[in-house]
């Protein structure tokens, strides 16, 4: 008796148990939207000035809407443009491209650290940054943009930031 005692005593509390809460679960939203609703419930946030643009992504079959904010009557702040994406109806992919401004505010690596202090240290491949949970991918890297300025065509960097459908996250880089 005396040994099972102390086995139960010496053995760990639980496997895997390290004194640390997990990290929350990831948020589900962003940009006033939420993985699952409908194109209805997206046009009431951002009603359509114009008809959205949009094509079916063949890897998952994922009907894809760049929103832009001449394409909104209403639009987030301090955002270049929307990056939807749905699924039998449903919103599965949610990115937001900041302006030039909150861009250079708060950088992708800057981003980056600040959602580590919620959800602890993520994944990285180069300048991409990622943290999953059982059902949600959440991404910040940056992306470029087209630009016309003096008349001369470029790019410029942008800060992004994505909330996914963990089965729709395919790595790639």
């Amino acid at each position: 008796m005396r040994l099972l005692l102390f086995l139960l005593l010496a053995a760990p509390a639980s496997a895997g148990d390290d004194g640390y809460d997990d990290p929350p679960a990831i948020q589900r939203s962003l940009a006033e939207l939420q993985l699952g609703d409908s194109l209805e419930e997206v046009q009431r946030i951002y009603p359509p000035a114009q008809d959205w643009p949009s094509y079916v992504d063949p890897r998952g079959r994922v009907r894809r809407y760049r929103v832009e904010r001449a394409y909104a009557k209403s639009f987030p702040n301090r955002t270049q443009a929307l990056m939807l994406g749905f699924k039998r109806g449903r919103l599965v992919d949610i990115q937001v491209i900041y302006d030039a401004k909150r861009s250079g505010e708060k950088p992708y690596e800057e981003l980056a650290r600040d959602l580590a202090l919620t959800y602890g240290d993520g994944d990285r491949s180069g300048n991409k940054f990622w943290w999953t949970d059982a059902r949600t991918v959440l991404r910040v890297f940056p992306v470029e943009v087209p630009t016309f300025k003096d008349g001369a065509r470029g790019v410029e960097w942008r800060t992004a930031l994505r909330v996914l459908e963990k089965d729709l996250y395919e790595r790639t880089d």
